[in-house]
């Protein structure tokens, strides 16, 4: 009976294994698809809204690009539903490119959703004016 046990137990562990790395491997096919897809365009915004003190081709070499969903840092809960900024914090997309240098270290948050990039430098604390596609 313990021999069948192990065996149930073991197909078991093996199935659920199996699911996870299926669970896994979409959902990394699926965040690098939406990077590639959006990377370009995230990289121009934070270009276009770094400013004058930001060397503009150091955006073409960024050191990390990262794709989140909802953003972290805003206060409000799961269950403020009719939060104005509820979307921002739990559905929206944002594409978060780093540049590190010798002399600066820079990230811009590009919102996906919005269309919206600001840029933030190491010892700042007011990001940039948000870039904001006209048309």
């Amino acid at each position: 009976m313990s021999v069948i046990k192990g065996i149930v137990l073991t197909a078991i562990l093996l199935a659920v294994g199996n699911f996870g790395l299926q669970i896994y491997l979409r959902q990394d096919a699926t965040q690098n698809v939406i990077i590639s897809a959006y990377r370009e365009h995230a990289i121009a915004a934070c270009r276009q809204n770094g400013g004058q003190n930001i060397n503009q081709a150091a955006w073409s070499q960024p050191s990390d690009v990262r794709l989140s969903i909802g953003k972290g840092d805003l206060d409000v809960y799961l269950w403020q539903t009719n939060h104005r900024l509820w979307n921002a914090r739990y559905r929206n997309a944002y594409i978060y490119v780093t540049i590190d240098h010798a002399t600066s270290h820079i990230y811009c948050e590009y919102d996906i959703t919005n269309d919206m990039a600001w840029v933030y430098q190491l010892g700042r604390d007011a990001p940039h004016q948000p870039y904001q596609r006209q048309g």
